[in-house]
């Protein structure tokens, strides 16, 4: 059975006093018995919470990787130092990534390459825009994120990769996909997984859901036979809610 795992996209937002306040509230819920928590902060942010999440079950996460290890790129960050920051996840292929920074299937891929080439794993993203779903495409779109992302890797480093399912018209909107629409496509991306690799490593793979998650409805889409977790976003902000999450996957 897959473990959950409970992911926090702060995105460009938190501090250092959220930081320690986010984490005195969180790990009384991340013992043994609880789901797999990630807090991906800025940048800026990771090198004290590797110091503060030492000896607790709270893993460190990133939110962006470059290409590139080293060279002139002013602004983005490597997989090695990441790697010195405490770092063991990254995302990868977030909507606002593709959108607002224009990054194509193939750079994404790329990033993903590079971070497993360093021993980071990578959530990669996928998802559809609401024109895509009315238009009844959005499982076509999602595939092709999918095969673009993850095909030609060797099975062990696919089996590292996470998956989170993030419908673009869901994401900090307050809309959510029905416990049923998020499941059916989390069934997809499985049945996809196993033409990109194999039954045994498509069944290891944890899909995430994301878009809207908050503590109204964490509980029923944890408990979906598909979703294996969330990548949250605005709730990963709220010391009274996110624990409330991770509690919902444990």
């Amino acid at each position: 059975m897959r473990a959950k795992l409970v992911a926090a996209n702060w995105k460009m937002n938190g501090s250092f006093s959220l930081l320690d306040n986010m984490l005195d509230v969180l790990i009384p819920y991340s013992g043994e018995e609880s789901c797999q928590v990630v807090i991906c902060p800025p940048n800026v942010l990771l090198s004290s919470l590797k110091k503060a999440v030492e000896g607790t079950k709270i893993e460190v996460g990133a939110q962006n990787v470059h290409t590139e290890i080293s060279g002139a790129f002013t602004g983005e960050t490597s997989a090695p130092l990441l790697k010195e920051c405490g770092v063991q996840w990254c995302i990868v292929g977030h909507s606002e990534r593709r959108v607002l920074f224009d990054e194509s299937d193939e750079f994404i891929r790329n990033k993903t390459e590079t971070l497993l080439k360093h021993g980071i794993r990578p959530i990669l993203c996928v998802g559809e825009s609401l024109e895509q779903r009315e238009s009844g495409n959005h499982e076509e779109v999602v595939v092709t994120q999918l095969r673009k992302g993850l095909s030609g890797f060797a099975a062990d480093d696919q089996s590292r990769c996470v998956v989170a399912y993030e419908p673009i018209w869901a994401i900090g909107t307050g809309k959510t996909a029905t416990p049923e629409q998020a499941n059916s496509m989390h069934s997809i991306i499985r049945k996809e997984l196993e033409s990109l690799a194999s039954s045994e490593v498509a069944e290891k793979i944890q899909i995430l859901y994301g878009g809207s998650v908050n503590v109204e409805n964490a509980k029923i889409l944890l408990t979906q036979s598909e979703i294996d977790g969330a990548l949250v976003g605005g709730a990963s902000l709220k010391i009274d809610a996110f624990p409330q999450i991770v509690a919902a996957g444990s």
